[in-house]
């Protein structure tokens, strides 16, 4: 045995006792994080406790971050931690195609931190090129999109579970007061069979792929008519008659889709659904009298 054995043996003992005191320190304090904004979010009165108790929360695991009531199909900043974001930014899913897959996915999002993604005054804001977009649900509908800056060693999970823990006082408050459920969802939209999607059980797995490409497509057409085209949008819905003012693109649209998609047999025509929903705000008698219908 070398002279030195026993002291090398000893200094490995001292860092692994070192190493494991230090993991323990940090689970820890993990967990302390967490069970702080768990209880101030069981505890919140209004909804700016609510909004405040998610950001500081969020901001224990990534230094930048912000919250967004949802709202139909806009965006409206609650609070933000660490962002130089304007007070009562308000963003349209049109302006955000990450906040719309988001917020259509119901699902974690991440995104290029640009301006086509996230919105130029988001993405200008933004010191790293990537984030995340959590959906906080309440029931059945998103109320709320926490946003965070994806740099490394931000953690995700942490931040998953208190989107998690958020959604879960909310939905416990469902049958609450008004002022205690965070941008209260907008009245049912009764829909005719005919307009109403496939049941995603009823999709042939082969044909599953074809159905989100296809989805995704319209979401980006319609998504650019509300981009490039607002006044045209909005004079088409002032005047009754969106399919005049947007003729051009629509067709365009419905062009593209029926060659690319058309040939699977289940295919729905989620243009048109696109187009009644978003740009009709689900009112038929908005498209117009020319408006060509369903393709399928």
């Amino acid at each position: 045995m070398h002279p030195l054995d026993p002291a090398w043996q000893a200094l490995i003992a001292e860092f692994e006792t070192a190493q494991a005191r230090a993991a323990g320190h940090a689970r820890s304090k993990v967990s302390e994080d967490l069970n702080q904004t768990s209880r101030r979010l069981k505890q919140y009165h209004v909804e700016s406790d609510w909004y405040d108790a998610v950001l500081d929360g969020a901001a224990r695991f990534t230094p930048e971050t912000a919250l967004f009531a949802v709202e139909g199909d806009t965006f409206i900043l609650k609070g933000a931690r660490g962002l130089a974001l304007p007070p009562g930014l308000v963003i349209s899913a049109a302006q955000g195609a990450a906040f719309r897959n988001a917020l259509d996915s119901r699902e974690v999002v991440v995104a290029l931190a640009t301006a086509n993604e996230v919105s130029e005054p988001v993405a200008s804001s933004v010191p790293v090129d990537r984030a995340l977009l959590f959906p906080v649900s309440n029931g059945a509908r998103v109320a709320a999109l926490l946003f965070c800056v994806a740099r490394d060693g931000a953690d995700a999970n942490a931040l998953e579970l208190i989107v998690n823990m958020a959604s879960s006082v909310l939905e416990r408050h469902s049958g609450g007061p008004a002022h205690l459920q965070i941008a209260p969802a907008a009245p049912p939209v009764q829909e005719s069979a005919r307009e109403r999607p496939l049941d995603w059980d009823r999709v042939p797995d082969s044909d599953r792929l074809q159905h989100v490409r296809a989805q995704r497509l319209a979401r980006v057409k319609v998504a650019e008519m509300q981009l490039y085209r607002p006044e045209a949008c909005e004079a088409g819905r002032t005047q009754r008659d969106i399919y005049l003012f947007l003729k051009r693109e629509i067709d365009s649209a419905r062009d593209i889709f029926r060659e690319q998609f058309l040939a699977t047999k289940s295919m729905v025509d989620y243009l048109h659904l696109e187009v009644l929903a978003r740009l009709a705000r689900n009112d038929n008698a908005l498209l117009g009298a020319d408006y060509p219908g369903q393709m399928v």
